[in-house]
């Protein structure tokens, strides 16, 4: 399976791009070293959705940026994307592994310490778990987890976990202190006006939390 080596995700949600396209806002943070995406409109339709991949996928195959397909195995198979980035309710890890091959990660949500060990179990690359602090994106999946669930989760998971929902500048460090290998992020990023600044104002502040030196070690800390 290949590595996580990026600690810092973008996942997208073209609602939040303050009237641009989400192709011209990608391309900023693209630009601006986001070092991994996860393509998340999932109420495209599937011509639509496999045109904006095309054009994304031009973007971060010429940057070495991986780019993550939600869900959609067909789609990430037929673009050669880097992976699939799997809900809780989507086809098993191992069914989706034997589609996409060892060279794709597979990253599963969590939304509990349970469900993150299952997900390592089942074969999965990395979680991403949420939402950690109250967010408008995250409100379906229920009340903020907080960091003590983070803390219990990255401490029992087999892989990466990665926080997500209410992730701001000033938490990343908290998030990296619960012991989480990374965090996930949209409305950081693609909500604010400048989202060229922002992404280089968060990587900023995930390399200083994740030091180059720490990237070869353990998931956990």
């Amino acid at each position: 399976m290949p590595p996580v080596d990026f600690h810092l995700l973008l996942v997208t949600d073209r609602s939040l791009v303050r009237g641009r396209s989400l192709q011209s806002a990608l391309r900023e943070s693209v630009n601006a070293g986001v070092p991994a995406i996860q393509l998340r409109e999932r109420d495209l339709p599937t011509r639509q959705l496999l045109s904006l991949a095309r054009q994304v996928h031009v973007m971060t195959r010429d940057r070495a940026v991986p780019l993550i397909i939600n869900d959609r195995v067909d789609l990430a198979v037929a673009l050669d994307l880097d992976g699939v980035h799997l809900r809780a309710s989507s086809l098993p890890v191992l069914a989706v592994r034997r589609v996409v091959g060892q060279h794709r990660l597979i990253g599963v949500s969590a939304h509990s310490v349970k469900e993150v060990q299952q997900a390592g179990d089942d074969g999965a690359d990395y979680v991403i778990l949420g939402p950690i602090f109250e967010t408008p994106s995250k409100r379906e999946f229920g009340e903020p987890l907080g960091l003590a669930v983070l803390a219990d989760a990255c401490r029992y998971s087999s892989v990466p976990v990665f926080a997500i929902g209410g992730i701001t500048r000033e938490r990343i460090e908290s998030a990296r202190d619960a012991g989480a290998f990374g965090v996930a992020m949209i409305g950081g990023i693609l909500g604010r006006e400048n989202v060229g600044k922002a992404t280089v104002d968060m990587q900023a502040a995930v390399r200083a939390s994740w030091p180059p030196h720490s990237r070869d070690g353990s998931h956990a800390r």
